[in-house]
């Protein structure tokens, strides 16, 4: 009996890091990547499953979304035209909230993953005065949050076959 609450726990216990966001269809794209939980070295990344997975430096899954295709869609409009263009065609029929099995939520192959290329991208935003706007943020290359956080951006959104990010 023991052994068996003890398994129970421990399987428990590995998936508790992971923890998804509510899923609301109905939520528009903005307002998961404003709430979802993020690793400061991480990345927001969405995969070709339509999933939208918060990972830290290591690529572990610190939280997970299924994004409908309107929200796939919204998601992609927050990336610059050059890559919103390809990913609108690479996207087309996708819905995350067919991807179920928590273990491919949770450990997802690496190609649902940001490649993890060491790079040498640090990008300033011009000096001004306030906030900058989305528009400013989406012209800043991001290989995780913190490139994001420094510049008064948000977060650091990628997608499926993109090397590095822009910040949101």
């Amino acid at each position: 009996m023991k052994a068996q609450i003890l398994a129970v726990l421990s399987v428990l216990f590995a998936v508790a890091h992971a923890v998804p966001t509510t899923s609301n269809s109905t939520q528009n794209a903005t307002g998961i990547i404003n709430n979802i939980p993020q690793s400061p070295n991480g990345v927001l990344f969405l995969g070709n499953d339509g999933v939208l997975r918060s990972v830290d430096a290591a690529n572990r899954v610190v939280s997970y979304q299924q994004l409908s295709p309107q929200q796939i869609s919204q998601y992609i409009q927050n990336l610059p035209q050059r890559d919103a263009s390809r990913l609108q065609r690479v996207f087309q029929g996708v819905d995350g909230r067919e991807v179920t099995d928590l273990d491919q939520l949770l450990n997802p192959d690496s190609d649902q993953l940001p490649s993890r290329a060491p790079t040498s991208v640090s990008q300033s935003l011009p000096t001004g005065t306030g906030m900058p706007s989305q528009d400013m943020c989406r012209t800043v290359d991001c290989t995780w949050q913190n490139t994001c956080r420094q510049n008064g951006c948000n977060s650091c959104l990628q997608a499926y076959q993109m090397s590095n990010g822009y910040c949101h």
